[in-house]
């Protein structure tokens, strides 16, 4: 900083205490399709007090996406993500992690491409997917079924055989 376009008696104190408050109006990588969203779009911060200093810091990922639909154009366009990082910093705090005040935005670009395709099944793959789902609830409550008459089975059996056994026993006491 030249002292002659900036003119504070303190200097160091200003830059120190320096607001880097924003707000992010409109952040896009290519032109519009449907589902995009833009994630900071409208994102603003404020949280600067007098005595100390922020540091901002945005990770954007943008990832190159292709849009077909049936009917239209092709879209070329980029979509992101976003990792945001704000912390307060007290320039004058000797224990606090060196951290350095500002706005940063680090862009990494992909090397991979999304497609997404926009497109209407047919009634048919409808009523098949209708009768899949109809065919796994019979199946399974099939299975339910068969494991339950098991079940019963299994726990009549056992009483029946202990049953017997006492009726046999009561016949040779008589005898």
């Amino acid at each position: 900083f030249k002292e002659k376009l900036w003119r504070v008696a303190n200097w160091t104190d200003s830059v120190l205490s320096m607001d880097f408050d924003h707000e992010i109006n409109s952040l896009s990588f290519g032109p519009e399709f449907p589902g995009l969203v833009h994630v900071l779009n409208g994102r603003k911060k404020n949280f600067h007090s007098g005595e100390h200093s922020e540091h901002y810091q945005y990770d954007v990922h943008v990832i190159p996406t292709r849009f077909l639909e049936e009917g239209y154009a092709e879209v070329s366009s980029h979509q992101y993500s976003v990792t945001e990082y704000t912390k307060v910093v007290n320039t004058r705090d000797n224990y606090q992690d060196a951290v350095v005040t500002g706005f940063w935005m680090n862009y990494d670009f992909t090397p991979f491409e999304v497609q997404v395709t926009k497109s209407r099944k047919s009634m048919w793959h409808f009523l098949t997917e209708c009768c899949a789902i109809l065919g796994g609830i019979f199946a399974f409550t099939g299975m339910l079924d068969n494991f339950a008459y098991a079940l019963n089975k299994s726990l009549n059996t056992g009483r029946r055989s202990g049953s017997r056994g006492n009726i046999e026993m009561t016949q040779s006491l008589r005898e």
